[in-house]
């Protein structure tokens, strides 16, 4: 009985920790649009275009994993030569841009039963985004910015979940490429209408505002790797 006992002990144990090797840790990023849906989609109206990228971890012997996924996409941008009089600085221009970018940090949770040449995965995500404009003026022969200025900048709370499928292409081990959709929603949020961006000869930037819900549907073509 007491052999029995420790072979069943000793079986277990070792499935257990071969579970735990067949579900590795993972990272994997690629390119990603996003698409505006409802009162997102008629305020704002364009897709946006960036990169994604995410890490898991395996939960020991339960097929979840948890991990952080981060993402930027650029919503617009503007750029104009200007005058600049600065002492100790020969150069009499610079390059002024105005950049508004969308960031996404989110925590998440996912269910990935198996991990092998073809691994499909669901997952749940909570986080927030972050809507900012930025302006910076660089000139020739620095290495830093003459000048950077936040001109907005707003979070908002957001929630959704993801699908995505892995494969593993020929006889590869531990690479794989991925496919990757995510729905998020979020509440009100104020954000700098890109499109209306303007730059006078003097430097100065206008711009509008616009208001609206933050619903989105991203799609995510990408590599990783298992670890």
């Amino acid at each position: 009985m007491r052999t029995i006992t420790l072979l069943s002990s000793l079986l277990f144990a070792i499935s257990a920790v071969r579970a735990q090797r067949e579900r590795p840790a993972q990272i994997s990023g690629g390119l990603e649009i996003g698409i505006p849906i409802g009162e997102f989609d008629a305020t704002w109206g364009h897709q946006l275009v960036g990169l994604s990228a995410n890490m898991t971890m395996p939960m020991r012997r339960l097929p979840l994993s948890y991990g952080f996924d981060f993402a930027w996409a650029r919503m617009g941008s503007e750029s104009k030569v200007v005058a600049i009089d600065e002492e100790n600085i020969e150069s009499t221009t610079g390059d002024l841009s105005v950049k508004s970018n969308v960031y996404g940090y989110h925590a998440l949770l996912r269910l990935q039963p198996f991990t092998g040449k073809v691994s499909p995965y669901i997952e749940g995500m909570a986080g927030a985004r972050q809507f900012t404009t930025s302006t910076e003026i660089e000139v020739d022969g620095m290495d830093a910015p003459l000048m950077e200025q936040r001109n907005e900048n707003e979070f908002i709370g957001s929630t959704g979940w993801a699908a995505g499928l892995q494969v593993m292409p020929g006889k590869q081990r531990n690479f794989f490429v991925e496919a990757r959709v995510e729905s998020l929603s979020g509440g009100q949020v104020s954000y700098v209408d890109a499109r209306s961006i303007t730059v006078s000869p003097e430097g100065e930037v206008n711009y509008g505002t616009l208001t609206s819900g933050t619903r989105v549907v991203n799609i995510t073509f990408g590599i990783g790797l298992r670890f």
